[in-house]
């Protein structure tokens, strides 16, 4: 009941959150974050931007809203790394369940989940894996 009550919360702030950004005075700004730098230049300049306190009374009743931006990074923006300072892609994480469900999702992070090919998985387990950004790739044993 807890994780329904949970789901449930999740899919408020996400609409709350959309209907505020799509609120008539809202000013909507979006930020890209990509590196650490990128957030801490983003700290910085809201940091500066708070010490206005008109600003700042916009961004407590909501009338400023910020967005991440969610467009891909192509590859050719992505430094290359040199052979020699190569290390080796991390490990795919591995749920080796026969029943994947919402619960199982609580720990895991957006990426890549491997699962057994035989594995069922709920439709709220789905939905969860969609919300959090995780891709679920079936593999074999």
């Amino acid at each position: 009941m807890s994780a329904l009550r949970d789901e449930i919360r999740a899919i408020l702030r996400e609409e709350l959150a959309a209907v505020m950004a799509e609120a008539p005075g809202a000013t909507v700004q979006t930020v890209r974050i990509e590196t650490t730098d990128d957030l801490n230049a983003f700290a910085r300049d809201l940091v500066d931007q708070m010490s206005k306190p008109k600003f700042a009374g916009k961004v407590k009743s909501g009338e400023v809203r910020f967005v991440l931006e969610s467009a891909p990074v192509p590859a050719s923006a992505t430094p290359a790394i040199p052979a020699k300072h190569h290390t080796p892609a991390p490990q795919v994480p591995l749920l080796d369940k026969a029943l994947i469900t919402e619960a199982d999702l609580s720990d895991v992070r957006p990426g890549v989940l491997r699962v057994p090919r035989r594995a069922r998985i709920t439709p709220l387990a789905k939905d969860e894996a969609r919300r959090k950004g995780v891709r679920i790739e079936r593999t074999d044993p």
